[in-house]
């Protein structure tokens, strides 16, 4: 019998919220998907939450529906260069892209986001090292 964490999808997760954060939430795996398609994607019932992991640089990024909006979450966001300012978060790692239904979706930040983030190096205690040495992202 499989486990209730493995039986779970996105698409079961995402029927708790209203068809427009669902509809919001789903253009952004699709978005993640054609962006970094070697990413592994995972509902996370703990966390209510889809999360992204590349096979090289590990979890990078999640989506965390609301309900009123959606939130897309970058592990290491800190480490990012943000020069369109989308990021935010005061936070001493994780940086988040709020995103609202029927608003203009910043796609081509969120694209060069993406990015960056499967670029940063593969192992977690490297991240943390970067920062912890005061790494800032280059805007």
């Amino acid at each position: 019998m499989p486990s209730k964490k493995s039986s779970l999808t996105p698409e079961i997760l995402l029927m708790d919220f209203p068809p427009d954060i669902g509809e919001l939430a789903g253009q952004m795996r699709q978005f993640i998907r054609e962006t970094v398609p070697k990413a592994e994607e995972r509902a996370y019932p703990t966390w209510r939450a889809i999360g992204y992991r590349h096979p090289v640089s590990g979890y990078f990024c999640g989506i965390f529906p609301f309900a009123g909006r959606v939130d897309l979450a970058f592990e290491f966001g800190v480490l990012l260069p943000d020069p369109a300012k989308i990021l935010e978060g005061k936070g001493t790692q994780v940086r988040y892209v709020h995103l609202a239904p029927g608003g203009e979706l910043p796609l081509e930040e969120i694209r060069d986001l993406l990015l960056e983030a499967v670029n940063l190096p593969g192992s977690r205690a490297a991240k943390l090292e970067m920062i912890k040495a005061g790494a800032k992202r280059a805007d």
